[in-house]
């Protein structure tokens, strides 16, 4: 192998602010989105005893981080709120009836109702071309963080939260 096809031809470095973020169930959140990340993967290992050495040896079952997402709140906090009904679609504490409720409200977006969404990381070049995209496969939320008001605080200061997901698995395709 020689130097010359050691050289990668792509030598741009990719951006932090390149990315767009789709939700088929909460359009308002991917909106406002401001930070997102790829999650990372591991895989387990077993030990095969042998007389001499324990050997480590590669697992069969991938395990995926949570992917968490950083939005802004809208000032009709609608944006939290979509996720929130989330929640209440999946687990209401009021009655089943009231979860069936929330459920047929927030399956309009989706082509058969259930508590999970697929959503698209579409990753984006220097150019703003799409060069990637992570399909996140049967996702929920999972943590969903508090709005904290604070009079000590300029008006001028944006109201951010915070939401984890869990997902099925994730696949990335070019763009």
């Amino acid at each position: 192998m020689t130097a010359l096809n050691r050289t990668p031809k792509n030598t741009n470095f990719l951006q932090p602010s390149k990315f767009i973020l789709s939700f088929v169930r909460i359009p308002t959140v991917q909106y406002f989105c401001q930070e997102a990340n790829l999650p990372g993967v591991s895989v387990g290992s077993a030990t095969l005893n042998t007389p001499l050495q324990d050997v480590p040896v590669a697992g069969t079952k991938l395990s995926y981080s949570e992917f968490s997402i950083r939005f802004m709140v809208d000032e009709s906090i609608q944006s939290w709120n979509e996720l929130y009904k989330w929640f209440l679609a999946i687990a209401s504490p009021k009655s089943l009836a009231d979860r069936a409720e929330y459920n047929a409200v927030q399956n309009v977006y989706l082509s058969k109702p259930n508590n999970y969404s697929d959503a698209n990381l579409t990753v984006l070049s220097a150019l703003n071309n799409p060069i990637a995209r992570i399909n996140f496969h049967r996702m929920f939320p999972v943590s969903l963080s508090d709005i904290n008001f604070d009079t000590t605080l300029s008006a001028d200061t944006i109201i951010t939260a915070t939401a984890t997901f869990r997902y099925e698995y994730f696949d990335i395709t070019s763009a």
